[in-house]
C-alpha cells in the first residue's frame, strides 16, 4: 500500500507534481517518477503524464509548486532600487588594503565595493585584475527613476510648443489664382502627362 502525505498524493505523484512545476516536461517527470516507464512506447508515456497530470489533486499541487516557483523569482523594487543606488555610488577604492600596497581579494572586498565588481582574474603569479559594472549606466538609471529627466524633457517639450505657437496662422499656402506645379509621371508611351 501507498503511503499519501499530508497533501494526498504519493511519494511518486509528489515528486512528478514538483518536476512538472519546475518545467521538466510531463513525460520526462513521468520516465524520472516511475522508471518502469522507461521501456514504454513515447505515446503511453504521454498519454499516462498527460492523464496523471490532469488529475485535480495532482493539477493543483503543480499549479501551487509554479506560484512558489514565481514568487521567489520576482524581484523587489526595493531590492533593485538598492542595488542601482549601490553601483550608482560604488568607491573603487575598497579594492585597497589599507597600507595602499596590496589589492584585496574577492573575499575580502565589503559588500558595496564586491557588488560593484562584474569579473576578475587571477594569473598564475596571483596578481588580481578587478573589471566593475558600468557606473555611468547605474547614474543614469538612479536619474531615469527619480525623474530627473523630465525637466529636461519638459524644456524641450515646451521649446517646441512655443515655435509651433508662433507659427499657428502665419503658414501660407500658394497665392490665389497660381498655379500649382504639376506633378509629371511618364505613361506607357515614354511621354510626360501631369496628374
Amino acid at each position: 500500500m501507498a503511503v499519501k502525505p499530508e497533501r494526498g498524493l504519493t511519494p511518486a505523484r509528489e515528486r512528478f507534481a514538483q518536476l512538472v512545476g519546475s518545467g521538466i516536461n510531463q513525460a520526462e517527470a513521468y520516465r524520472q517518477c516511475y522508471p518502469s516507464s522507461a521501456t514504454w512506447k513515447p505515446v503511453s508515456v504521454h498519454q499516462k503524464a498527460s492523464h496523471l497530470a490532469a488529475q485535480p489533486i495532482v493539477a493543483a499541487r503543480i499549479a501551487e509548486v509554479q506560484a512558489g516557483a514565481a514568487e521567489r523569482a520576482e524581484l523587489d523594487g526595493a531590492e533593485i532600487l538598492k542595488e542601482i543606488k549601490r553601483l550608482a555610488l560604488s568607491d573603487i577604492g575598497g579594492i585597497m588594503h589599507e597600507d595602499g600596497k596590496r589589492v584585496k581579494l574577492p573575499h575580502e572586498l565589503d559588500p558595496a565595493t564586491r557588488a560593484a565588481v562584474a569579473s576578475f582574474k587571477i594569473d598564475e603569479y596571483g596578481r588580481i585584475e578587478y573589471k566593475f559594472w558600468d557606473k555611468n549606466a547605474a547614474l543614469e538609471k538612479a536619474a531615469k527613476i527619480k525623474g530627473l529627466y523630465e525637466v529636461d524633457n519638459k524644456q524641450k517639450a515646451d521649446a517646441l510648443g512655443e515655435l509651433l505657437q508662433g507659427l499657428s496662422g502665419n503658414v501660407m499656402g500658394p497665392a490665389p489664382g497660381a498655379e500649382s506645379p504639376a506633378m509629371h509621371f511618364p505613361d506607357d508611351d515614354g511621354d510626360q502627362h501631369g496628374e
